[in-house]
């Protein structure tokens, strides 16, 4: 069956001249101004009608927030030019969306009531009384330093295109840049038949920059039918994840190895003075250790996804919230640095392509303190991570607790199997 499939493809990219490198940073201007003017007005609105803590944030319409073309107008230099005009429309619209997005994300876990760790130290050595503004999740104010510099155009009616590996995007009609192009290091082909529906341009600590290209393609997805291999995961934070074969994955710990020697780098960084020719040269081999990491973990989390996705037809995992395990002392480190919430997700489209399942286990699904031989469920591991093996109190069967839970993933696979997969048969 033909399926309409978007994926993201991204590539080192270089400004082809000084003009459009000079274009592109205004843009990246652009959106986090009006981003900061949004958040702005919603900190003043929240202000003067005396927000309580605890509940949601109102729509943009409720709180009277002004269009993105009010904004623009608002923003007048010396000179009184509206210099927001002169850049790419997209990139103040996107920031629009990315500021309602934030606006959902926080109303999530509004109930939590949840302050940042740097208001409740505040409060608890200076007294300070934590606001509003200090809340986990509250829309903040981006940074022209701390931030990341990106934005994000759209293509109309072929506005963006690529010829001769060179990507041509969109530019605004009073700018002086009429031509805005980056020439591509392109290590792979965009699929054939491809449309190209956006792009984010997003410039690095080197000052180097990434193009991400958003594109739709026909692609021919065969279901498999009924899988025959079904392989269950079990998140462990020592070795990754464990499979119900016992097998560990036994991640390299990118982070862990290079910690010393970042923390050595970012120690000389802290003796240069600030925005010298020193400091500067000791940012970027800080950035460059920092970019590796990331660089290594994200490749071994690509080709491990892979290799599954080629051996079994489904994997099942367990539904495990991330954010809340990073909220451990003595798990955010491992948590973090392993990437499991980017494995889940490479591990799914891989899949999908295939036409092969991912499955989630539900939430209330007690892989761990379930038995995997007989069903019983021994509610003395709930909470108690320091058991790692067991003997079940019912059939006396041994368990390794991370292979145990794996084993009865696999069976919930096999129970979705028959009963979402494979179609009842028909008495007549």
């Amino acid at each position: 069956m033909l399926h309409i499939v978007n994926r993201g493809y991204v590539y080192r990219a270089a400004p082809i001249s000084p003009e459009v490198e000079r274009y592109v940073r205004q843009c990246f201007g652009a959106d986090r101004k009006i981003y900061n003017l949004h958040v702005a007005h919603l900190y003043d609105y929240l202000e003067k009608n005396h927000y309580q803590i605890g509940d949601k944030l109102p729509s943009l319409k409720k709180m009277g927030m002004p269009t993105v073309s009010m904004f623009k107008k608002q923003c007048v230099n010396k000179d009184h030019v509206a210099y927001l005009y002169l850049v790419d429309a997209y990139a103040s619209n996107e920031a629009k969306q990315h500021f309602k997005k934030a606006i959902m994300a926080f109303n999530k876990v509004a109930y939590k009531k949840q302050y940042k760790r740097s208001a409740l130290k505040r409060q608890k050595t200076l007294g300070i009384e934590p606001t509003f503004r200090d809340l986990k999740g509250m829309p903040t104010f981006h940074s022209r330093k701390g931030s990341k510099s990106s934005y994000t155009t759209c293509n109309q009616n072929g506005t963006i295109y690529i010829k001769d590996d060179i990507l041509y995007l969109p530019s605004a009609q009073k700018s002086s840049v009429k031509v805005v192009g980056f020439k591509l290091n392109k290590h792979r082909d965009l699929p054939k038949n491809s449309k190209i529906k956006n792009v984010t341009v997003t410039m690095n600590a080197k000052g180097q920059f990434d193009v991400s290209i958003g594109v739709a393609f026909p692609l021919e997805i065969e279901s498999i039918g009924t899988p025959a291999r079904i392989l269950g995961l079990d998140y462990s934070q020592s070795h990754f994840f464990v499979d119900n074969e016992g097998k560990k994955a036994n991640y390299p710990h990118y982070y862990r190895k290079m910690k010393e020697r970042l923390a050595k780098e970012q120690r000389i960084l802290s003796r240069r003075k600030k925005e010298s020719k020193r400091w500067e040269k000791q940012r970027l081999v800080v950035s460059r250790l920092q970019r590796k990491v990331v660089n290594q973990r994200k490749d071994w989390l690509h080709k491990k996804a892979y290799a599954l996705a080629k051996r079994y037809d489904m994997v099942v995992v367990e539904h495990l919230d991330l954010r809340a395990v990073g909220q451990n002392k003595y798990y955010a480190n491992n948590q973090q640095d392993n990437g499991f919430g980017h494995f889940r997700l490479y591990l799914t489209y891989k899949l999908e392509q295939q036409g092969k399942y991912v499955v989630q286990a539900p939430k209330n699904f007690a892989s761990t303190q379930l038995c995997s031989t007989c069903g019983h469920q021994n509610r003395a591991l709930k909470g108690n991570v320091t058991i790692r093996e067991w003997d079940c109190p019912s059939c006396g069967h041994h368990h390794d607790r991370d292979i145990n839970a794996a084993c009865n993933l696999k069976q919930y696979g096999e129970k979705y199997t028959k009963e979402e997969i494979v179609p009842p048969t028909i008495v007549v």
